[in-house]
């Protein structure tokens, strides 16, 4: 039986974009740190985004509600 040898991707540039203001020198080497902080601020987001989209929800329920028993 043979073994198969795992191939690399041949210089595989990473852009900017991944990182924010993260510079990455040498397009070999991937910068885990900056991929974990944009996840983590990713994650931030939307979290904010479902805790405001439920704080409207229930907001809109309550005027509806208060201008229903009124």
């Amino acid at each position: 039986m043979r073994l198969k040898r795992r191939k690399r991707a041949p210089n595989v540039s990473i852009s900017s974009q991944l990182t924010d203001n993260f510079n990455i020198d040498t397009p070999q080497k991937l910068n885990v740190g900056a991929l974990k902080l944009r996840i983590k601020n990713q994650e931030k987001k939307e979290s904010l985004k479902n805790k405001v989209l439920v704080f409207a929800i229930f907001i809109t329920f309550g005027t509806v509600s208060y201008f229903i028993s009124n």
